[in-house]
């Protein structure tokens, strides 16, 4: 039984311990998030002015924008940002996540998580695959060729799927998953597989065949998810519970419960240890990017390490370093999860459940991140996955700043 270093209960840990995400639907982002149909654009990580964004967002929001209509070529669309015809807003305040560059505009397909019993929702774009991708920065013909397909035929096909199976309880295809060795971030084929299987039977054969061949397409199932329990989690007065790690290729952003909708932040920094693709250097990687770091918040990914053997080498890790790093994740754990378990060598093990900020604040523990790797300059896209870890300084701050409200209320 691991033990986290606070006593006291908090009310967000067990709101968070409450949520049970279920995926109801698959639906255009603008009938979810009003602000995107009025032409707000979505990107990862905290607030960012266009201009100051890495190059890989950049793109993937110019391309975004040519596809959407609101311009004819990327170069346009980059001009429209620069001068601020176009509003940007962090997807964590849009109510999301979108992995890497996180780029979301209204027309684009998204997967919708609804708790029951609180009925709240969040949302996530579908995942396009690995490689030369609009997330990690890539255009092209075949880029915008297979968003336009998500949009026009993935996306109601998922949504007729599950129209027709029922909601896909997230929890329960990860608690499998996660016996089956992912950790549900960086591999996550298993969670594929099981929600290929649930689903096949209604989709067409083109969907099945691009579900089969993308390892990574359960990796947005599971951000909704954390997301989802997150919003669940969100505005307790006073507590400390991590509910937002996010990163947009230059600063790194975080929220706690008791501040909701108050970002802290720090630079990014580059992915430490990093296994890249052949024919790469460290000089080629961009600094720490994305909202896929939710999976984290949550206590999955690389908090549950230990639960998957073939993640650790894709992130440059040996997983014989496995047992140290996970006594290390269990003193900023804010709670043992109730019902996932880690399918550890000596046998299963409890799951992590959330971040204690306050813990990480005063022992200079930083949750680590697995993360894909995209390349510093637009067009390349993924180069390999590593580890990250989220400036030390947005957890003081937000500390500092919680102490403060705590005070004054």
């Amino acid at each position: 039984m691991h033990t986290p270093l606070h006593a006291d209960p908090d009310p967000a840990v067990a709101a968070l311990a409450a949520a049970a995400p279920m995926l109801v639907d698959v639906q255009p982002a603008g009938a979810v998030v009003p602000a995107l149909t009025d032409g707000v654009v979505g990107h990862a990580g905290p607030p960012i002015h266009p201009s100051q964004m890495c190059a890989p967002m950049r793109t993937a929001l110019g391309v975004a924008l040519t596809i959407e209509g609101r311009a004819e070529s990327k170069d346009e669309a980059l001009v429209l940002l620069d001068s601020g015809e176009v509003e940007v807003r962090p997807n964590h305040d849009l109510g999301g996540v979108g992995p890497m560059s996180g780029a979301v505009t209204a027309s684009m397909p998204v997967l919708v998580a609804r708790d029951e019993a609180t009925g709240k929702t969040a949302w996530c774009p579908l995942n396009e695959g690995s490689g030369k991708v609009l997330r990690y920065g890539a255009d092209g013909p075949e880029v915008v060729e297979r968003l336009k397909w998500m949009r026009d035929v993935l996306g109601p096909s998922l949504s007729s799927a599950l129209a027709q199976h029922g909601p896909l309880d997230l929890l329960e295809i990860q608690r499998v998953a996660l016996e089956r060795g992912d950790e549900c971030h960086h591999r996550t084929e298993e969670g594929t597989q099981l929600t290929y299987d649930a689903l096949a039977p209604y989709l067409p054969d083109d969907v099945r065949e691009f579900i089969l061949g993308n390892g990574q397409f359960f990796l947005n199932l599971a951000m909704v998810s954390a997301k989802l329990a997150m919003v669940c989690a969100s505005g307790v007065p006073g507590s400390p519970l991590l509910t937002v790690l996010a990163r947009n290729g230059v600063q790194v952003g975080i929220q706690v419960s008791g501040l909701e909708g108050q970002w802290f932040s720090g630079p990014a920094a580059l992915p430490d240890p990093a296994q890249l693709y052949a024919g790469y250097a460290m000089e080629d990687m961009n600094p720490d990017l994305g909202d896929s770091a939710i999976v984290e918040v949550y206590g999955l990914g690389a908090m549950a390490l230990s639960s998957s053997p073939m993640s650790a080498p894709s992130v440059g890790l040996s997983y014989d370093l496995a047992p140290l790093l996970m006594q290390r994740f269990w003193k900023i754990a804010a709670a043992e999860h109730p019902t996932l378990r880690l399918a550890e060598p000596t046998g299963p093990a409890p799951a992590i459940l959330g971040v204690d900020a306050r813990v990480v604040a005063e022992t200079g523990i930083r949750p680590p991140v697995h993360t894909g790797i995209a390349h510093r300059e637009p067009g390349v896209g993924q180069i390999g996955g590593g580890v990250t870890h989220p400036p030390f300084e947005a957890f003081t701050a937000a500390m500092a700043a919680l102490d403060a409200a705590t005070v004054t209320a």
